[in-house]
C-alpha cells in the first residue's frame, strides 16, 4: 500500500511537467485583407448620435466573433452604418407589462452598409427591438442583439 501511495505522488509531481507549448513569431508583413473600420453616418440629432455611439460601442465588443480585425483609414473595408431610429421605450413599463405591450418596448432601426473601396458589396436593414419580461430588459441588449445581427452579416451567415 506505501508503494502505491509513493507511486502516485511520484506520478502527480512528475507527469505535468510533461506537457507545454512553444512559439516564435516573425513577422514582416500587413495582412489587410480582413481589415475593417466603422463609420458612424448617424445625423446630427443628439439621441440619434448617442444611439449611433452605442451600437459602434456594441459592433467593436461584437466583431471578436468574426474574421475581421478593426483598423483605422488604411482598412480593406468599410463599414457604414446610420441609426435612422431610436426609441428607448420605458423600461419600467416594460418590467410592469411583462413585455406583452408594443409601446413600452425598447427600438433600434439602422441601415448598414460594407463597402470594399468604393464599391458596395452588401447593405442590409437592422431592427431591434427589446420587449421585456421580469428585468424590462436594458437598452445595452438592444444594441448587442443589433450589432450580433450586423456581425452575422458579416460573417455570411444570411
Amino acid at each position: 500500500m506505501k508503494i502505491i501511495t509513493q507511486i502516485l505522488i511520484l506520478s502527480l509531481l512528475v507527469l505535468p511537467a510533461c506537457s507545454g507549448v512553444g512559439s516564435l513569431t516573425k513577422k514582416r508583413y500587413q495582412n489587410a485583407e480582413n481589415t475593417i473600420v466603422l463609420i458612424d453616418m448617424t445625423t446630427r440629432d443628439y439621441d440619434l448620435q448617442n444611439a449611433g455611439s452605442q451600437l459602434q460601442r456594441a459592433i467593436e465588443d461584437a466583431m471578436v466573433d468574426t474574421s475581421y480585425a478593426l483598423a483605422g483609414e488604411s482598412a480593406r473595408y468599410r463599414l457604414k452604418y446610420k441609426v435612422l431610429e431610436y426609441d428607448e421605450g420605458s423600461r419600467a413599463l416594460r418590467i410592469a407589462s411583462m413585455g406583452f405591450s408594443d409601446w413600452a418596448k425598447s427600438k433600434l432601426r439602422a441601415k448598414v452598409a460594407l463597402f470594399d473601396g468604393r464599391d458596395m458589396v452588401g447593405a442590409w436593414e437592422v431592427n431591434s427591438w427589446v420587449a421585456g419580461g421580469p428585468t424590462g430588459g436594458t437598452e445595452e441588449k438592444l444594441f448587442e442583439r443589433a450589432a450580433k445581427e450586423i456581425t452575422s452579416h458579416l460573417r455570411g451567415d444570411f
